[in-house]
């Protein structure tokens, strides 16, 4: 799964312009940023073929007062994944990936926003 992982990850690093990362470094500021989640993924088999639903969590952090950086963004990473025909993995085929809900809240620090959104990502084995 890490191969699914890594080719989200080097989608969004070659398609936005802002920092993207799997762990944030301590005390990292330089905003706006964004943090991609580990895949949560459970078996979506078949009786024919072995199968894989993930869904991967993407969020942007901002420090603007309002609320049109982490929009922005949020419709760059909708453009980058949404049903972006990704090439296949070594190891898998990537059958297809749909924003499945996103939102945009407040930080209780009342500064950093965050825009969160989800992706649905199916994809299977590949032939041997």
């Amino acid at each position: 799964m890490n191969e699914i992982f890594k080719a989200v990850f080097n989608r969004l690093v070659d398609q936005l312009d802002i920092d993207v990362f799997d762990h944030v470094p301590q005390n990292y500021n330089s905003f706006p940023y964004v943090r991609i989640d580990p895949l949560a993924t459970s078996n979506s088999d078949t009786e024919l073929e072995l199968g894989f639903d993930s869904t991967v969590q993407i969020i942007v952090f901002s420090d603007y007062k309002g609320s049109k950086e982490v929009a922005d963004e949020n419709y760059n990473i909708y453009q980058a994944l949404h049903r972006y025909a990704m090439p296949d993995t070594a190891s898998f085929c990537i059958t297809t990936i749909q924003q499945e809900f996103s939102t945009v809240v407040l930080e209780s620090d009342g500064i950093t926003r965050q825009s969160i959104q989800r992706f649905r990502i199916l994809f299977e084995d590949l032939p041997v």
